[in-house]
C-alpha cells in the first residue's frame, strides 16, 4: 500500500500526459465463461491464499436459474482466484469449481419473500472493512407489467448485506434506497423518480458512500449519490443528494473509484458511433459502450471523457467494475466488464446476453492528469454485421434489462 502513495505523490509530475483508449492492456483469455448470461464481476483483494475474490451475478446453467428452485430469477454468485487469471467458482457443500462448468455453481445471494425482493437479485458491490464484508446490491419486485412512471415494470431498490467470509451474507432488513411511497401496489406516476439500482459501494473518509443509477423523467437514466455517516444497516442510513440534479446523465451502471485526489467513474451509455445500416434494436445496445467520467470529489464537476471502444471481438462491453492493486512493481488500475453475445452466435439475431466476463487493465500512475477533450475519440464507425433482422427489442429502461 506504501508504494501505491509513493506512485500517486508523483502525479504532479505527469501534468502533459493525456491517457488514451490505447492505455488498456486487454487479455481476450475469459476469467468467466460457459455461462447462460453473466455480468457486474466485483472484484475485491482480500488477505490469504485466494488474494483477489468475485462476485458477480446472472443465470448461471440456465434462464433465470429454474434448474436451482430457488425464489427469483437472477441470483449472485462468487468466485476466487490466486492470480486474477484462474478462477474457481463457489458449489455446493463448501466446493470449488475450476473448470467452468456452470451446472456446478450455487448463488450466494437469491430473492426472498419480501415484496422488493422477490425477483431481481443483483449488480453486487463489495467492501472489505475490518475484516468484514459489506454488499450492497439490486432488488426488485416481481414484475407487474406496463404502468406509467414504472419504465422497468417493476419497483427497483438497494439492499445491503454483511458477512465474515463473503459466502454466507445476513441481509438487511430493509433496503438501503427505495423511493418514499414505493409499495407492491403501484398506481400510475408518469412523473415518478427512483427505481434505485446498480450500486457502488465505498468506504470514503469515514462514512459509506453508495453511488447508483436511477429514473430520472425527462432525462432517463442518471447517476446518483447517497452517504451515510452511521450503521450500514440503519435504516433510512443513506442520503441521497437532491435527485433532481443528477451528478451525470445518461450514466447507467456506474462505478467509481477513487484513485489519488480524484474520483473516477465508469459506465456504459449511449452514444457511440455505429454503422446506420444496423437495424435500430440492435444500435440501441451497440451504441452503449464503456466510457470513464473524472470529478475531483465524486459529487461535482464530473467530466466525461472518450468512450472505450469494444473488444474487437464483441460488438458491446457493458457493466464495468474497478480494482486497483499493486502487481508487476507498480499500481494498476484493472476494468472488468462483459462481452455482449450480439450476432456471434446467430447472424439473424442480435442476442443481448453476456458469454464471457473479461478484464483489462492500465497502468494508475498515469491517473488524475491532463484529459482529452470528452467527445474526441478516433474509434472507427463499428460497421454492420451480416445478415442482420428480427433483432431482440431494448425495453425502455436504459441498462440491461431485468430478466424474466
Amino acid at each position: 500500500m506504501n508504494q501505491l502513495v509513493v506512485a500517486f505523490a508523483s502525479l504532479a509530475f505527469l501534468a502533459a500526459t493525456h491517457l488514451q483508449a490505447s492505455d488498456w492492456i486487454r487479455n481476450k483469455t475469459p476469467l468467466l465463461t460457459n455461462f447462460v448470461n453473466m455480468y457486474n464481476p466485483c472484484v475485491v483483494e482480500t488477505p490469504g491464499e485466494y488474494r483477489y475474490k468475485m462476485w458477480f451475478f446472472g443465470w448461471a446453467a440456465s434462464r433465470c436459474n429454474h434448474d436451482l428452485s430457488l425464489t427469483g430469477c437472477d441470483m449472485i454468485f462468487h468466485a476466487r482466484s490466486k492470480d486474477l487469471s484462474h478462477w474457481e467458482v463457489y458449489c455446493e457443500n463448501g466446493t470449488w469449481d475450476a473448470s467452468m462448468t456452470p451446472s456446478r455453481w450455487i448463488p450466494v445471494l437469491h430473492a426472498s419473500g419480501k415484496w422488493y425482493e422477490a425477483w431481481h437479485t443483483g449488480d453486487p458491490s463489495v467492501v472489505l472493512k475490518d475484516g468484514r464484508y459489506y454488499m450492497a446490491y439490486s432488488s426488485t419486485s416481481k414484475p407487474f407489467g406496463k404502468i406509467p412512471g414504472y419504465p422497468s415494470e417493476s419497483v427497483l431498490c438497494v439492499m445491503g448485506a454483511e458477512s465474515d467470509d463473503g459466502i454466507h451474507w445476513t441481509k438487511s432488513p430493509a433496503p438501503l434506497l427505495i423511493r418514499t411511497g414505493d409499495s407492491d401496489h403501484p398506481q400510475p406516476e408518469p412523473n415518478r423518480t427512483g427505481d434505485f439500482q446498480r450500486p457502488c459501494l465505498r468506504w470514503d473518509n469515514g462514512r459509506w458512500m453508495l453511488w447508483f443509477d436511477y429514473w430520472l423523467p425527462g432525462k432517463g437514466v442518471c447517476m446518483g449519490c447517497a452517504e451515510n455517516l452511521g450503521d450500514f444497516f440503519h435504516e433510512g442510513g443513506f442520503k441521497p443528494h437532491d435527485l433532481s440534479r443528477p451528478l451525470l446523465v445518461d450514466w447507467p451502471n456506474p462505478e467509481v473509484i477513487k484513485i489519488g485526489n480524484e474520483y473516477h467513474s465508469f459506465s456504459d451509455p449511449s452514444g457511440y458511433p455505429v454503422s446506420s445500416s444496423i437495424p435500430e434494436d440492435a444500435r440501441k445496445w451497440m451504441t452503449r459502450q464503456l466510457r470513464e467520467a473524472v470529478s475531483p470529489d465524486g459529487i461535482s464537476s464530473w467530466r466525461k471523457l472518450a468512450y472505450i471502444p469494444p473488444d474487437d471481438d464483441s460488438p458491446a462491453c457493458h457493466v464495468p467494475q474497478t480494482l486497483l492493486i499493486q502487481k508487476d512493481g507498480r499500481p494498476w488500475l484493472y476494468l472488468f466488464y462483459a462481452t455482449q453475445i450480439g450476432y456471434r452466435k446467430d447472424g439473424n439475431l442480435y442476442d443481448y446476453e453476456y458469454d464471457r466476463i473479461r478484464a483489462m487493465r492500465r497502468p494508475a500512475d498515469m491517473e488524475a492528469i491532463d484529459y482529452f477533450p470528452s467527445d474526441s475519440f478516433s474509434r472507427p464507425i463499428l460497421a454492420s454485421p451480416p445478415r442482420i433482422s428480427n433483432t431482440i427489442p431494448l425495453t425502455q429502461y436504459s441498462r440491461p434489462p431485468v430478466k424474466r
